[in-house]
Protein backbone atom coordinates (compact mmCIF):
# COMPACT_ATOMS: atom_id res chain seq x y z
CA UNK A 1 0.00 0.00 0.00
CA UNK A 2 1.47 3.40 -1.30
CA UNK A 3 2.79 5.93 2.04
CA UNK A 4 -0.09 8.64 3.06
CA UNK A 5 2.47 10.16 5.46
CA UNK A 6 2.90 13.97 4.89
CA UNK A 7 5.45 15.17 4.64
CA UNK A 8 6.81 18.64 5.29
CA UNK A 9 6.72 21.75 2.99
CA UNK A 10 10.00 21.38 0.77
CA UNK A 11 11.05 24.34 -1.88
CA UNK A 12 10.13 22.98 -5.71
CA UNK A 13 12.80 23.13 -8.33
CA UNK A 14 11.24 25.15 -11.13
CA UNK A 15 10.87 22.98 -14.14
CA UNK A 16 12.61 23.87 -17.22
CA UNK A 17 11.05 24.69 -20.08
CA UNK A 18 11.37 23.25 -23.49
CA UNK A 19 14.29 24.71 -24.82
CA UNK A 20 16.29 24.34 -21.09
CA UNK A 21 15.36 20.83 -20.80
CA UNK A 22 17.98 18.22 -21.99
CA UNK A 23 17.60 16.30 -24.16
CA UNK A 24 14.48 17.27 -25.69
CA UNK A 25 14.06 18.34 -29.20
CA UNK A 26 11.96 21.51 -30.20
CA UNK A 27 8.44 20.91 -30.83
CA UNK A 28 8.36 19.89 -34.49
CA UNK A 29 7.69 23.02 -36.90
CA UNK A 30 4.77 23.18 -39.75
CA UNK A 31 7.39 21.58 -42.43
CA UNK A 32 8.49 18.90 -40.29
CA UNK A 33 4.82 18.18 -39.39
CA UNK A 34 4.05 17.64 -43.10
CA UNK A 35 6.91 15.58 -43.61
CA UNK A 36 5.66 13.14 -41.17
CA UNK A 37 1.94 12.62 -42.57
CA UNK A 38 3.22 12.26 -45.88
CA UNK A 39 5.54 9.38 -44.29
CA UNK A 40 2.75 7.76 -42.48
CA UNK A 41 0.42 8.00 -45.73
CA UNK A 42 3.13 6.53 -47.84
CA UNK A 43 3.40 4.00 -44.95
CA UNK A 44 -0.31 3.17 -44.85
CA UNK A 45 0.15 2.26 -48.75
CA UNK A 46 2.81 -0.30 -48.25
CA UNK A 47 2.44 -3.76 -48.13
CA UNK A 48 1.28 -5.30 -45.00
CA UNK A 49 4.61 -7.68 -44.34
CA UNK A 50 6.52 -4.48 -44.88
CA UNK A 51 4.65 -2.70 -41.58
CA UNK A 52 4.85 -5.85 -39.93
CA UNK A 53 8.93 -5.84 -39.98
CA UNK A 54 9.01 -2.27 -39.34
CA UNK A 55 6.36 -3.03 -36.19
CA UNK A 56 8.56 -5.88 -35.22
CA UNK A 57 9.75 -4.56 -32.27
CA UNK A 58 6.58 -2.84 -30.86
CA UNK A 59 4.39 -6.05 -31.36
CA UNK A 60 4.84 -9.60 -29.67
CA UNK A 61 3.14 -11.39 -32.16
CA UNK A 62 -0.20 -12.25 -33.05
CA UNK A 63 -0.57 -14.94 -30.55
CA UNK A 64 -1.22 -15.39 -26.31
CA UNK A 65 1.49 -17.70 -26.64
CA UNK A 66 4.00 -15.48 -28.20
CA UNK A 67 3.04 -12.71 -25.63
CA UNK A 68 3.41 -15.21 -22.87
CA UNK A 69 7.06 -16.41 -23.78
CA UNK A 70 7.54 -12.83 -24.38
CA UNK A 71 6.43 -12.06 -20.69
CA UNK A 72 8.49 -14.95 -19.71
CA UNK A 73 11.75 -13.76 -21.02
CA UNK A 74 11.34 -10.05 -20.00
CA UNK A 75 11.20 -11.41 -16.63
CA UNK A 76 13.83 -13.83 -16.48
CA UNK A 77 16.11 -11.96 -18.29
CA UNK A 78 15.59 -8.23 -17.38
CA UNK A 79 13.66 -8.26 -14.58
CA UNK A 80 10.89 -6.49 -16.42
CA UNK A 81 6.78 -6.60 -15.65
CA UNK A 82 4.68 -6.77 -18.59
CA UNK A 83 1.04 -5.19 -19.08
CA UNK A 84 -0.31 -7.70 -21.66
CA UNK A 85 -3.05 -6.40 -24.21
CA UNK A 86 -4.81 -8.37 -27.12
CA UNK A 87 -5.35 -6.32 -29.52
CA UNK A 88 -9.11 -5.83 -30.64
CA UNK A 89 -10.68 -1.98 -30.15
CA UNK A 90 -11.99 -2.17 -33.76
CA UNK A 91 -15.14 -4.10 -32.89
CA UNK A 92 -18.52 -3.55 -34.53
CA UNK A 93 -20.27 -7.16 -33.44
CA UNK A 94 -21.36 -8.58 -30.48
CA UNK A 95 -20.02 -11.74 -31.70
CA UNK A 96 -16.20 -10.11 -31.98
CA UNK A 97 -17.15 -8.37 -28.42
CA UNK A 98 -17.33 -12.01 -27.49
CA UNK A 99 -14.44 -13.14 -29.06
CA UNK A 100 -12.19 -10.52 -27.18
CA UNK A 101 -13.89 -11.63 -24.09
CA UNK A 102 -12.92 -15.31 -24.59
CA UNK A 103 -9.21 -14.31 -25.16
CA UNK A 104 -8.72 -13.13 -22.78
CA UNK A 105 -10.53 -15.44 -20.26
CA UNK A 106 -7.66 -17.29 -21.51
CA UNK A 107 -5.21 -14.90 -20.56
CA UNK A 108 -6.10 -14.39 -17.19
CA UNK A 109 -5.82 -17.97 -16.92
CA UNK A 110 -2.61 -18.44 -17.97
CA UNK A 111 -1.51 -15.11 -15.85
CA UNK A 112 -1.96 -16.51 -13.14
CA UNK A 113 1.33 -18.12 -12.49
CA UNK A 114 2.95 -15.38 -13.83
CA UNK A 115 0.69 -12.62 -11.50
CA UNK A 116 3.78 -11.54 -9.76
CA UNK A 117 5.21 -9.68 -13.06
CA UNK A 118 2.66 -9.64 -15.25
CA UNK A 119 -0.87 -8.40 -15.26
CA UNK A 120 -3.70 -8.00 -18.45
CA UNK A 121 -5.08 -4.74 -19.49
CA UNK A 122 -8.35 -4.48 -21.29
CA UNK A 123 -9.98 -2.21 -23.41
CA UNK A 124 -13.99 -1.60 -22.99
CA UNK A 125 -14.09 -0.83 -26.39
CA UNK A 126 -13.75 -4.11 -27.27
CA UNK A 127 -16.00 -5.63 -24.78
CA UNK A 128 -18.64 -3.77 -26.88
CA UNK A 129 -18.80 -0.71 -24.89
CA UNK A 130 -19.75 1.43 -28.38
CA UNK A 131 -22.32 -1.51 -29.20
CA UNK A 132 -23.79 -1.86 -25.10
CA UNK A 133 -22.68 -0.41 -22.15
CA UNK A 134 -24.78 -2.46 -20.06
CA UNK A 135 -23.20 -6.00 -21.50
CA UNK A 136 -19.89 -4.06 -21.89
CA UNK A 137 -19.72 -4.09 -18.21
CA UNK A 138 -21.06 -7.19 -17.70
CA UNK A 139 -18.41 -9.07 -19.48
CA UNK A 140 -15.52 -6.66 -17.78
CA UNK A 141 -17.18 -7.73 -14.55
CA UNK A 142 -17.00 -11.32 -15.16
CA UNK A 143 -13.24 -10.98 -16.14
CA UNK A 144 -12.73 -9.24 -12.85
CA UNK A 145 -13.94 -11.66 -10.98
CA UNK A 146 -12.44 -14.30 -12.63
CA UNK A 147 -8.89 -12.46 -12.16
CA UNK A 148 -10.17 -12.07 -8.30
CA UNK A 149 -10.41 -15.64 -7.90
CA UNK A 150 -6.63 -16.31 -9.14
CA UNK A 151 -5.27 -13.30 -7.27
CA UNK A 152 -4.52 -11.27 -10.28
CA UNK A 153 -5.08 -7.38 -11.00
CA UNK A 154 -6.73 -5.67 -14.54
CA UNK A 155 -5.84 -2.47 -16.12
CA UNK A 156 -8.44 -0.93 -17.26
CA UNK A 157 -7.58 1.31 -20.71
CA UNK A 158 -8.56 4.55 -21.42
CA UNK A 159 -9.53 5.66 -25.25
CA UNK A 160 -10.17 8.95 -27.01
CA UNK A 161 -12.20 11.43 -24.66
CA UNK A 162 -15.52 10.59 -25.63
CA UNK A 163 -15.37 7.34 -24.21
CA UNK A 164 -13.70 8.76 -21.09
CA UNK A 165 -16.90 9.17 -18.85
CA UNK A 166 -18.48 6.00 -19.66
CA UNK A 167 -14.82 4.32 -18.92
CA UNK A 168 -14.73 5.80 -15.65
CA UNK A 169 -18.67 4.97 -14.73
CA UNK A 170 -18.30 1.67 -15.67
CA UNK A 171 -14.99 1.39 -12.95
CA UNK A 172 -17.17 3.30 -10.34
CA UNK A 173 -19.87 0.68 -10.70
CA UNK A 174 -17.29 -2.31 -10.44
CA UNK A 175 -15.66 -0.54 -7.47
CA UNK A 176 -19.31 -0.07 -6.22
CA UNK A 177 -19.97 -4.44 -6.10
CA UNK A 178 -16.44 -4.87 -4.47
CA UNK A 179 -14.24 -5.47 -7.56
CA UNK A 180 -11.17 -3.58 -5.96
CA UNK A 181 -8.57 -5.46 -8.49
CA UNK A 182 -8.45 -2.89 -11.22
CA UNK A 183 -7.08 -0.06 -12.16
CA UNK A 184 -7.85 3.31 -14.50
CA UNK A 185 -5.54 5.03 -16.75
CA UNK A 186 -5.81 8.70 -16.61
CA UNK A 187 -4.65 10.92 -19.32
CA UNK A 188 -2.43 14.40 -18.97
CA UNK A 189 -3.55 15.98 -21.90
CA UNK A 190 -7.08 16.41 -21.30
CA UNK A 191 -8.08 19.25 -19.18
CA UNK A 192 -10.57 17.33 -17.02
CA UNK A 193 -8.02 14.74 -15.53
CA UNK A 194 -7.60 17.00 -12.73
CA UNK A 195 -11.37 17.11 -11.52
CA UNK A 196 -11.75 13.38 -12.49
CA UNK A 197 -8.90 12.75 -9.82
CA UNK A 198 -10.27 14.48 -7.48
CA UNK A 199 -13.86 12.80 -8.24
CA UNK A 200 -12.10 9.34 -7.92
CA UNK A 201 -10.34 10.25 -4.75
CA UNK A 202 -12.59 8.42 -2.66
CA UNK A 203 -12.03 4.74 -4.42
CA UNK A 204 -8.13 5.76 -4.07
CA UNK A 205 -7.81 3.73 -7.69
CA UNK A 206 -4.24 2.25 -8.75
CA UNK A 207 -3.71 4.48 -11.47
CA UNK A 208 -1.85 4.36 -14.84
CA UNK A 209 -0.87 8.28 -15.60
CA UNK A 210 0.25 9.31 -19.09
CA UNK A 211 -0.18 11.60 -21.76
CA UNK A 212 -2.44 9.67 -23.80
CA UNK A 213 -2.15 8.76 -27.51
CA UNK A 214 -5.35 10.13 -29.21
CA UNK A 215 -5.37 13.28 -31.06
CA UNK A 216 -7.80 15.60 -29.22
CA UNK A 217 -9.27 18.83 -30.26
CA UNK A 218 -8.17 22.25 -28.10
CA UNK A 219 -11.65 22.12 -26.83
CA UNK A 220 -11.24 18.89 -24.31
CA UNK A 221 -7.10 18.79 -24.94
CA UNK A 222 -3.50 20.48 -24.22
CA UNK A 223 -2.02 20.75 -27.88
CA UNK A 224 1.97 20.81 -26.42
CA UNK A 225 3.48 17.88 -25.69
CA UNK A 226 5.83 20.26 -23.51
CA UNK A 227 2.91 21.33 -21.36
CA UNK A 228 1.85 17.82 -21.57
CA UNK A 229 4.92 16.46 -20.08
CA UNK A 230 5.28 18.98 -17.43
CA UNK A 231 0.94 18.69 -16.34
CA UNK A 232 1.85 15.08 -16.04
CA UNK A 233 4.16 15.65 -13.30
CA UNK A 234 1.40 17.92 -11.41
CA UNK A 235 -0.84 15.35 -11.68
CA UNK A 236 1.44 12.51 -10.36
CA UNK A 237 2.13 14.38 -7.25
CA UNK A 238 -1.45 14.87 -6.85
CA UNK A 239 -2.16 11.03 -6.99
CA UNK A 240 0.87 11.14 -4.63
CA UNK A 241 -0.27 13.42 -2.22
CA UNK A 242 -3.73 11.09 -1.82
CA UNK A 243 -2.10 7.83 -1.40
CA UNK A 244 -2.64 6.51 -4.67
CA UNK A 245 -0.03 3.84 -6.56
CA UNK A 246 0.59 5.10 -10.01
CA UNK A 247 2.63 3.62 -12.90
CA UNK A 248 3.68 6.50 -14.13
CA UNK A 249 3.68 5.90 -18.31
CA UNK A 250 6.37 7.98 -20.00
CA UNK A 251 9.73 7.41 -21.87
CA UNK A 252 10.88 10.96 -20.98
CA UNK A 253 13.90 10.51 -19.24
CA UNK A 254 13.71 13.93 -17.60
CA UNK A 255 10.01 13.51 -16.41
CA UNK A 256 10.90 10.51 -14.83
CA UNK A 257 13.96 11.81 -12.74
CA UNK A 258 11.71 14.58 -12.02
CA UNK A 259 9.40 11.59 -10.71
CA UNK A 260 12.34 10.58 -8.55
CA UNK A 261 13.29 13.48 -6.96
CA UNK A 262 9.11 14.11 -6.42
CA UNK A 263 9.21 10.70 -4.67
CA UNK A 264 12.07 11.74 -2.35
CA UNK A 265 10.15 14.79 -1.57
CA UNK A 266 7.47 12.84 -0.32
CA UNK A 267 9.30 10.64 1.11
CA UNK A 268 7.86 7.37 -1.12
CA UNK A 269 10.15 4.49 -0.89
CA UNK A 270 11.35 3.39 -4.48
CA UNK A 271 9.43 0.36 -4.37
CA UNK A 272 6.33 2.14 -4.16
CA UNK A 273 7.64 3.33 -7.65
CA UNK A 274 6.31 2.38 -11.05
CA UNK A 275 7.29 3.63 -14.25
CA UNK A 276 5.97 2.25 -17.09
CA UNK A 277 6.94 2.18 -21.27
CA UNK A 278 6.08 0.79 -24.39
CA UNK A 279 7.67 -2.35 -25.78
CA UNK A 280 10.22 -1.95 -28.03
CA UNK A 281 11.25 1.99 -27.35
CA UNK A 282 14.63 1.80 -26.36
CA UNK A 283 15.18 2.88 -22.69
CA UNK A 284 17.21 -0.11 -21.57
CA UNK A 285 19.85 2.20 -19.88
CA UNK A 286 17.35 3.93 -17.94
CA UNK A 287 14.94 1.01 -16.94
CA UNK A 288 18.13 -0.60 -15.39
CA UNK A 289 19.15 2.57 -13.45
CA UNK A 290 15.68 2.20 -11.86
CA UNK A 291 15.38 -1.38 -11.70
CA UNK A 292 18.75 -0.66 -9.41
CA UNK A 293 16.90 1.57 -7.28
CA UNK A 294 14.29 -1.04 -6.69
CA UNK A 295 11.68 0.69 -8.84
CA UNK A 296 9.26 -1.58 -10.70
CA UNK A 297 9.88 -1.04 -14.41
CA UNK A 298 6.98 -2.22 -16.54
CA UNK A 299 6.29 -2.96 -20.35
CA UNK A 300 3.24 -2.58 -22.57
CA UNK A 301 3.12 -6.03 -24.39
CA UNK A 302 0.48 -5.88 -27.29
CA UNK A 303 -0.29 -8.57 -29.37
CA UNK A 304 -3.45 -9.96 -31.96
CA UNK A 305 -4.22 -10.29 -35.46
CA UNK A 306 -4.97 -6.38 -35.40
CA UNK A 307 -1.50 -5.49 -34.91
CA UNK A 308 -1.51 -3.32 -37.99
CA UNK A 309 -4.34 -1.21 -36.70
CA UNK A 310 -2.24 -0.72 -33.71
CA UNK A 311 1.03 0.24 -35.63
CA UNK A 312 -0.41 3.00 -38.16
CA UNK A 313 -1.61 4.61 -35.27
CA UNK A 314 1.24 5.17 -32.85
CA UNK A 315 2.59 5.83 -36.45
CA UNK A 316 0.21 8.74 -37.07
CA UNK A 317 -0.09 10.34 -33.65
CA UNK A 318 4.17 9.87 -32.67
CA UNK A 319 6.73 11.82 -34.98
CA UNK A 320 9.66 10.35 -32.92
CA UNK A 321 8.36 6.38 -33.78
CA UNK A 322 8.75 6.75 -37.79
CA UNK A 323 12.36 7.14 -36.42
CA UNK A 324 12.39 4.52 -33.97
CA UNK A 325 10.95 2.04 -36.69
CA UNK A 326 13.29 2.77 -39.38
CA UNK A 327 16.32 2.04 -36.86
CA UNK A 328 14.20 -1.03 -35.92
CA UNK A 329 14.19 -2.17 -39.61
CA UNK A 330 18.22 -1.39 -40.17
CA UNK A 331 19.35 -3.34 -36.99
CA UNK A 332 17.05 -5.95 -36.95
CA UNK A 333 19.73 -8.06 -38.87
CA UNK A 334 22.33 -7.62 -36.46
CA UNK A 335 20.36 -7.85 -33.47
CA UNK A 336 19.36 -11.74 -31.24
CA UNK A 337 16.25 -12.11 -30.69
Amino acid sequence: MPSTQESPPHPRRPRQSWSETPGLSPRPDGWRMRLHRSLVAAMKRMPRPVIRLAADAYIAGETRAEALALTDRLWKEHGLSSTCDVLGEAIDSEEQAQEYYEEFEAMIEELTERRHYANASIKLSGLGQLLDEERCFERTRALLEIARDRGQFLRIDMEDHTTTDSTLGIYRRLREVGLDNCGVVLQSRLFRTEKDIEDLAPWKPNVRLCIGIYREPPSVALQDKTEMKHHLLTLLEKLWTHGQHVGLATHEEWVIHEAVELAARLHKPPEEMEVQMLLGVPRSKIQRELLDMGVRVRLYVPYGHQWHAYSMRRLENNPDMLRMVAANVLTKPFRRD
